[in-house]
């Protein structure tokens, strides 16, 4: 084969695998402030692309039936139909209006934005590798030469994971939302251009479709018991880089960062494993000490963030290179290169499916990162008995599986043991698309507690006797920064009626700060946190004020409130306390965010931000976009309190009411010269800049 014909392969696959990751974290960044932040959002986006490109492998496998010159007329008249959907911009139309049904909304919208284009994309690593591997036979095969055709699998995932980079480092820093959907456009355009041109390279092509040879595996037929294995190893790290992104997320926060190092660090493998990296025995060890890390840190009350996310990602690394690793030590030659392919997208559509979707629904508990933390070596043991090669099935070698398995229940028994906790009895507990709600309640006495919690995180308490139940407790008692903003407004003080705004319920905690008179209105994305709130706790139904709930996330609810005259300056007071589990929701601490706030409080309004964090320092981006709408922000620290049951806690109180700011100032912090301050937008937040040393 002519090296200008090779090249017209190795360009579409390479532009196409780019184009296929970059478009990943770029559409997720678009929905995500449409449903509230949640972690989930970027597990359902993936089960989206995972299902994709087992589409896009379906029809590279059934139209290879076509024979080579229709398949590419086929394609290249396809791609011509998907160039006609561009730009990819979702259309404001699909922003939901409740919160109902989140993941089919999400799968609906992205199909109907980039489902055609994601396909054929999908499509070119195998078919495309299809083409190369009959032409450079054709061509080649009379003079003796090969062409290895699996290595364009690595170029593949090494051009997905320029793709995946580049929009954190370049795309995403430098262009508008807007622009980047531009961008990625022309990008596609360009694709289709080099793979028209890898068609015509194709569809002039007489020859004999017999595959090149390969010394690595069996030339006749596909075993059905290597099928198996093809599906439950893709399976398995899919699997495992969704759950372990799922912890990542709900402990830290829902940002392009925590998405793309992993799925970088999965790609990584597939790019190792495919250029024939992979060694058994080193990896084994690899991973039995990434399951002892991470069992061992699941138990600790502090970890600490920069050894949970090394863990973590030792634990992703090493399971996904098991698995990939024994997946292409079993792989069949080119002739069924479409069916191999084809088995590694089902396998990651099924473990997209039980962690997005099943997982959610017949789950109380994030059992899916366990479950499949375990997998991989599982896996990897059930490969060595079926390698008659392995040293395992050998001589004095067959001693080792004693201790190999009792490595593996002990790793399963740590990571599957509940770390000891307070003698709480759990009362209550769910599971939606937002995360896991759990209520508790101690033992009987005078300071019994009953106390929600989301994850890991508290989201309120309440005195369980009922002379005590309506003091208001947690992050929001006597002394907080929420409390302070109510009490020592100026129409508080002057015995005026409020209105607060609260975006997040939690318990219900702050309806207890209510006098009558005011009206307390909550915004909750999540229809379990209403439920519990009412059901459990009584901070809502025992206020003095009067309390509104409005379901579905608040920036969409404001922005349809702010289309009345009703809605805009209506809030004394607008508190922000939307933490998932111990994530933020970075749409809500953005230069768009903060201009709606002002728009819906009054001129001398008070915005209470709660930003207690165990690993971001958020004081900096709350202090930027005070600064930028010419505002003072004060920060309030309160401290723990055992017998009123207050927690410690950080507020800023961002306001350019100068009575308040007299009045407030003894409680806050004293400015620190020459603070840090940072802007955040809805184009752009790094994670990296909040971090805490």
């Amino acid at each position: 084969m002519k090296r200008s014909g090779a090249a017209a392969f190795q360009l579409t696959v390479g532009i196409g695998a780019f184009l296929l990751f970059l478009v990943q974290p770029m559409a997720a960044r678009f929905l995500l402030p449409w449903f509230g932040g949640s972690p989930s959002v970027w597990s359902t986006c993936l089960l989206f692309f995972q299902t994709a490109l087992l589409a896009g492998y379906v029809y590279a496998h059934v139209t290879k039936r076509l024979g080579l010159a229709t398949q590419g007329k086929v394609h290249v008249a396809l791609l011509l139909i998907a160039a006609a959907t561009l730009p990819i911009v979702p259309s404001p139309a699909w922003k939901p209006v409740d919160a109902s049904h989140p993941i089919g909304r999400i799968l609906l919208l992205l199909t109907a934005t980039v489902g055609l284009p994601y396909v054929l994309l999908a499509a070119t690593a195998p078919m495309v590798q299809n083409w190369f591997a009959r032409a450079s036979t054709a061509c080649d095969a009379g003079a003796g030469k090969t062409y290895p055709v699996y290595w364009l699998y690595a170029l593949s995932n090494l051009g997905s994971l320029l793709g995946l980079f580049a929009y954190p480092v370049a795309i995403e820093r430098l262009l508008s939302i807007r622009a980047q959907s531009l961008f990625w456009s022309a990008g596609f355009i360009v694709f289709c251009c080099a793979c028209t041109w890898a068609a015509v390279q194709i569809m002039h092509l007489h020859a004999d479709p017999r595959s090149s040879t390969d010394d690595h595996a069996e030339a006749d037929g596909i075993r059905g018991p290597d099928m198996v294995m093809w599906i439950l190893l893709s399976c398995t790290g899919t699997g495992l880089l969704l759950a372990i992104t799922n912890e990542l997320c709900q402990d830290v926060a829902v940002v392009p960062l925590l998405w793309i190092v992993p799925l970088g660090a999965y790609l990584v493998t597939f790019i190792l494993c495919f250029s024939g990296a992979y060694r058994r025995w080193f990896w084994m060890w690899i991973l039995l000490a990434a399951l002892g890390a991470a069992a061992y840190l699941a138990h600790r009350d502090e970890p600490g963030f920069a050894w949970q996310v090394a863990a973590l990602l030792a634990l992703l690394f090493s399971g996904c290179m098991v698995c990939h690793g024994e997946m292409v030590a079993i792989r069949p030659s080119p002739r069924h290169l479409t069916a191999f392919y084809l088995a590694i997208a089902a396998g990651g559509g099924i473990g997209g499916v039980a962690v997005a979707i099943v997982a959610p629904l017949v789950l109380t508990r994030l059992w899916e990162y366990q479950f499949f933390a375990l997998l991989p070596f599982t896996l990897l043991l059930v490969s060595a008995v079926r390698d008659q090669r392995s040293r395992l099935n050998r001589g004095h070698w067959r001693l080792a599986w004693l201790p190999l398995t009792a490595a593996l229940a002990a790793c399963g028994f740590f990571l599957l043991k509940s770390p000891a906790t307070e003698d709480a009895s759990e009362i209550a507990r769910t599971r939606n698309f937002y995360g896991v709600l759990t209520v508790l309640e101690d033992p009987p006495g005078a300071t019994a507690l009953r106390t929600l919690k989301n994850g890991r995180i508290l989201h309120g308490t309440q005195f369980v006797d009922p002379t005590r139940r309506s003091e208001p407790t947690s992050y929001y008692g006597e002394g907080s920064g929420v409390e302070l903003a109510i009490d020592l407004h100026p129409r508080r003080v002057a015995n005026e009626p409020l209105r607060i705004g609260v975006i997040g319920l939690g318990a219900g905690t702050i309806a207890a700060l209510g006098d009558p008179g005011d009206t307390v209105r909550f915004y909750e994305i999540n229809p379990a946190a209403v439920d519990f709130s009412r059901r459990y706790f009584t901070f809502l139904s025992d206020s003095r004020a009067k309390v509104e709930i409005v379901q579905g996330d608040a920036r969409l609810s404001l922005e349809r409130e702010l289309r009345s005259p009703e809605g805009r300056r209506q809030y004394d007071v607008l508190a922000i306390d939307a933490f998932s589990g111990d994530a933020i929701p970075v749409h809500l601490l953005t230069r768009e965010a903060f201009a709606m706030y002002r728009s819906v409080l009054r001129d001398d309004g008070v915005l209470a931000v709660h930003v207690s964090n165990r690993y971001l320092d958020l004081t900096p981006v709350v202090r930027g976009l005070a600064a930028e709408q010419g505002r003072r922000a004060l920060t309030i620290e309160a401290t723990d309190d055992d017998d009123r049951a207050l927690d410690s806690s950080t507020w800023m109180l961002v306001t350019s009411n100068a009575k308040f700011i007299e009045t407030a100032t003894p409680y806050a912090d004293a400015p620190v010269p020459a603070a840090k301050s940072i802007v955040w937008t809805d184009a752009f937040s790094s994670l990296l800049q909040v971090i805490k040393r």
